[in-house]
């Protein structure tokens, strides 16, 4: 497995932290910071090599729905094995765990997968992170806290879904109001 991947997000976490933290009471925010995290921790990682093989086990589970819940466990068990073989970081055992939720659950969707995977990177970077948001605020704005980030990590599922084997998603770019006060790497790293 990896390094500390969390750890070169740690600043740029605690600066997103403090943005969520005046959005969830009331104020204006800008997801520049929280797509940059998603940003930085594919990066980090170069990109998700499990991920591929993840959805097509999704696949296989949703083109035969008559024996999804049967073959569940196995689709369980080959995303595990995916995981072990595809030398992956700690993002990839993420997305195992979010892939093991969302097949008990019964939905074996790509969307809703990659959605839950960003928004446990975005949570474990910004909310949980140390200097994060539950040490701002505690566990009150937990929810409103991941709602606001819900949007990023929909835009960060929606580039994997369009690029599983991507080892950047440029999701910053998108968000980016450059001008002369800008801080681009959300500072000191």
């Amino acid at each position: 497995m990896d390094g500390d991947i969390f750890g070169a997000v740690s600043r740029l976490g605690r600066d997103a932290a403090d943005g969520l933290g005046r959005a969830v009471a009331g104020e204006p925010w800008d997801p520049f910071l929280a797509a940059r995290c998603l940003d930085v921790l594919l990066t980090k990682a170069s990109g998700l090599p499990s991920l591929p093989g993840v959805l097509r086990q999704l696949d296989l589970l949703r083109a035969a729905p008559l024996f999804a819940s049967a073959l569940a466990d196995s689709a369980v068990d080959a995303i595990a094995r995916e995981v072990r073989t595809a030398n992956g970081t700690v993002l990839d055992l993420i997305l195992r765990a979010e892939a093991h939720r969302n097949i008990v659950r019964g939905e074996y969707g790509h969307l809703p997968l990659l959605q839950a995977f960003c928004l446990a990177l975005l949570d474990r970077a910004i909310i949980s992170g140390r200097g994060g948001l539950l040490e701002q605020v505690g566990h009150a704005g937990r929810r409103k806290a991941l709602s606001v980030l819900a949007p990023v990590a929909r835009e960060g599922a929606q580039v994997l879904i369009a690029r599983p084997d991507a080892k950047r998603l440029r999701l910053a770019r998108r968000h980016a109001q450059l001008d002369p006060d800008t801080d681009l790497l959300g500072g000191a790293e």
